[in-house]
């Protein structure tokens, strides 16, 4: 029984030692692929792998994606968002030829760049998200299969901008404010609770 507990102890770090591996290596093959756009003019870098040709050719991994959203900042400088395939993974059994199972997950890389008023690519940011889960089973050597999507990619803004990270490794509200926010006038603070307000003078 001890024997077992410490197998089962040894498969789950080697899990985890492969998770973590795969995690980082995904990662620096994420920054790798967005440092391409430093420097850059932003439309040309938008454009990379969208011709039509392009996406023929069915290398959906050599692009940054379509634009998810963009933020003007205060100063002039505007923060493009772009999404496309990151990573896969598969994984799978057979038994005996007749029935096989897999499982194939992809994650999203997030591309972020600010973008100068000339248009230049001043710095990017970047990172992944869990994307779709398909499970296949096939029979009969994989004359059948049959398909079942149990996990679609669902997030939002505010998500994608809290996993990705600058060149530098910070996060984008390092980059400055948003100009709807810098535009905002200065709020009066709240009172605290039970506090009443000051009289009204009479004349």
């Amino acid at each position: 029984m001890r024997r077992a507990k410490l197998v089962a102890m040894g498969l789950a770090l080697v899990l985890a030692g492969c998770s973590s591996m795969a995690e980082k290596a995904e990662n620096a093959a994420n920054r790798s692929f967005t440092s391409y756009a430093l420097g850059k003019p932003y439309q040309q870098v938008a454009a990379l792998g969208q011709s039509p040709l392009e996406q023929l050719a069915g290398n959906d991994r050599a692009t940054f994606g379509p634009s998810i959203g963009s933020t003007p900042l205060a100063d002039g400088s505007v923060i493009h968002r772009h999404m496309a395939p990151g990573a896969q993974t598969e994984t799978g059994s057979d038994f005996g030829g007749l029935v096989g199972t897999s499982r194939q997950s992809t994650n999203m890389r997030l591309s972020y760049f600010l973008v100068g008023t000339d248009g230049i690519v001043k710095d990017w940011a970047t990172g992944s998200v869990q994307g779709s889960t398909s499970d296949c089973i096939s029979y009969i050597g994989g004359i059948i299969n049959r398909c079942t999507d149990t996990r679609q990619l669902e997030g939002s803004l505010a998500l994608y901008d809290s996993r990705v990270l600058t060149r530098g490794g910070q996060p984008i509200s390092s980059w400055g404010t948003p100009a709807q926010l810098a535009s905002l006038p200065a709020s009066t603070p709240p009172m605290a609770q039970g506090q009443r307000p000051p009289p009204r003078k009479t004349p």
